[in-house]
């Protein structure tokens, strides 16, 4: 495997890193030392890649000296190496695809890796969106995400990935997608203390619609009061999480209520959604879709369509915001937030948005405004309330203070991903902000009317 540098180059540059783990007397310092300890492991994840790399080429070079055939050449190898690494053969494979992938298309990706700023998982990830392309088309992706991993979590750089994907080959994404459907299914896998895990793979539609039904019907059995446990000879009250899960389990034996309407939230530019623009659409808190998907659930007949334009800066499709005095976010501004935010803010989670928060406490006269609002999951946004814990955001940027003093940042990505670079203006060209936001519900001017983009309630009826 060739690259910038040598892996005996890499291997001594660890050394020379786990040279400074000096003994801690600090709680700063063991936050360095478990930094230093990530740099490495990525390192090593990389030494990894080349070792498995290096091993496919002399499988296949000596099987093609004995004669195999080419269709029959390294077969097996998945699970050799699955064993070397005291892992499953699915495991072995997946490590495999990796170094396959990373060697041969994308080697910015590797050199990330190598330099300890992407850890195996979100290598991973990135693999996974993009073994479906043809090798031109990684390399076109390997060049597009260099240098954008700062702060994101494995999902949400999976979701940029298969956005820049789904642009390059809609037609093929447009397959993956039926052929993810035609793949459909009901799984169980034991898990501890006598449980299982009951897996459904389905369509997003209809996993929101089971999702809505559930939490819908266990409101209504927390409401009325009557949450004793059937089971529990002291009647001891179930949780909500519980009630859902007995839910599911007397529907699918046969108690099947109708369903509850669901909304999905789909964000399309105005040429995908009104000409042939190949920028895919977005669904809020799960990622990219082809445009042409999106077309087909508009078209769908019990589906009820609500638009709404939301205007975005030209330069970087960043959404702009309406103001409020209230303590509480009001509905109008809740929803922007969850359109800019898609998960939860904090670096590297990718959470479900549950909480829309004030980042400087209003408690502390932090004003209830788009510049202050963070879209946060119930986890994350306890955390922030813990002794030594700030935030500090503007629209585009949230910065995340430890009580070690260490920082963490994320930068806001455009409200759509996947647009076309030739179809952003360079940062010179920028319009400067303005010193208000202006609301949505307002005339836009020339230099929003650049960045128009659309926002789709789909209703889907039971």
């Amino acid at each position: 495997m060739t690259n910038s540098m040598t892996g005996a180059a890499r291997m001594a540059q660890t050394r020379a890193m786990l040279d400074m783990l000096d003994p801690s007397d600090s709680s700063a310092q063991c936050i360095d030392r478990l930094q230093t300890l990530a740099r490495l492991k990525a390192r090593i994840a990389a030494l990894e890649v080349e070792e498995i790399a290096d091993l496919e080429q002399h499988r296949h070079e000596e099987e093609a000296a004995r004669g195999v055939p080419g269709s029959r050449r390294g077969h097996g190898l998945a699970a050799e190496i699955g064993l070397a690494r005291g892992q499953s053969p699915a495991r072995g494979a997946r490590c495999l695809q990796v170094a396959t992938v990373l060697s041969q298309d994308m080697p910015k990706t590797f050199n990330s890796l190598a330099l300890g700023q992407l850890d195996e998982e979100r290598v991973q990830a990135v693999v996974k969106e993009v073994s479906w392309l043809a090798p031109e088309h990684r390399t076109a992706v390997d060049e597009l995400i260099a240098g954008q991993f700062e702060g994101l979590g494995p999902r949400k750089l999976a979701g940029k990935v298969r956005a820049h994907a789904e642009r390059l080959d809609q037609h093929g994404a447009v397959e993956r997608n039926e052929i993810a459907y035609s793949e459909r299914r009901v799984t169980v896998r034991p898990a501890a203390y006598g449980m299982a895990w009951v897996t459904a793979l389905v369509s997003t539609q209809q996993a929101v619609g089971i999702l809505a039904t559930l939490t819908r019907d266990a409101n209504s059995v927390v409401n009325s009061g009557e949450t004793a446990d059937p089971t529990d000879p002291t009647g001891q009250a179930r949780s909500h999480g519980q009630i859902m899960a007995d839910l599911f389990v007397q529907r699918v034996n046969g108690h099947a209520p109708a369903a509850v309407p669901a909304e999905v939230q789909v964000v399309m530019t105005d040429e995908a959604l009104f000409a042939d623009g190949d920028t895919p659409a977005w669904v809020t808190g799960h990622g990219p879709i082809p445009a042409r998907l999106a077309k087909r659930w508009l078209a769908m007949p019990e589906t009820e369509v609500f638009l709404r334009r939301v205007f975005a800066r030209p330069g970087d499709h960043q959404l702009v915001g309406m103001e409020s005095r209230r303590r509480a976010f009001p509905a109008s501004l809740r929803r922007m937030v969850v359109l800019r935010d898609d998960t939860c803010r904090t670096p590297y989670c990718d959470g479900r948005i549950q909480d829309i928060d004030h980042a400087i406490p209003y408690r502390n006269g932090g004003p209830t405004s788009w510049q202050n609002a963070s879209g946060l999951c119930a986890g994350c946004n306890q955390i922030k309330e813990n002794t030594g814990w700030t935030h500090q955001a503007t629209p585009e940027h949230l910065s995340v203070t430890t009580p070690t003093g260490h920082r963490y940042s994320k930068d806001t990505g455009p409200v759509l991903d996947g647009i076309p670079p030739d179809k952003r203006e360079p940062p010179d060209k920028q319009e400067p902000p303005e010193e208000e936001p202006r609301p949505v519900v307002r005339a836009t001017t020339d230099c929003f009317a650049k960045s128009t983009q659309w926002t789709m309630t789909l209703r889907l009826a039971a």
